[in-house]
């Protein structure tokens, strides 16, 4: 065999070996970037509404359900436990 052409395949093997890595670690990078950010709350403060009573609260895959009740309407809060902040409220009129 011909030490040119032997050569060149070394050479061209050499090359397609540093253009698999840097492709691979730009993918690794591009996926590690477009991970969510993780929120490590351990707790968050939920205010009570006025003039009402804590009736139940009940906690579904990543919220939790808060229901308040009052002489003229129950209210259910939803929180995100991720981030802590309301998602929705529902008012039900007695």
């Amino acid at each position: 065999m011909n030490i040119k052409l032997l050569k060149f395949i070394v050479i061209f093997m050499g090359i397609l070996i540093i253009f698999g890595i840097l492709v691979l670690g730009i993918s690794i990078y591009i996926k590690f970037k477009n991970l969510p950010s993780v929120n490590n709350k351990k707790s968050f403060i939920i205010n009570m509404p006025n003039n009402m009573n804590f009736l139940d609260h009940d906690i579904f895959e990543d919220k939790i359900y808060i229901s308040y009740k009052s002489s003229k309407k129950i209210l259910i809060k939803i929180y995100s436990l991720k981030t802590g902040k309301a998602i929705k409220e529902i008012e039900i009129l007695k």
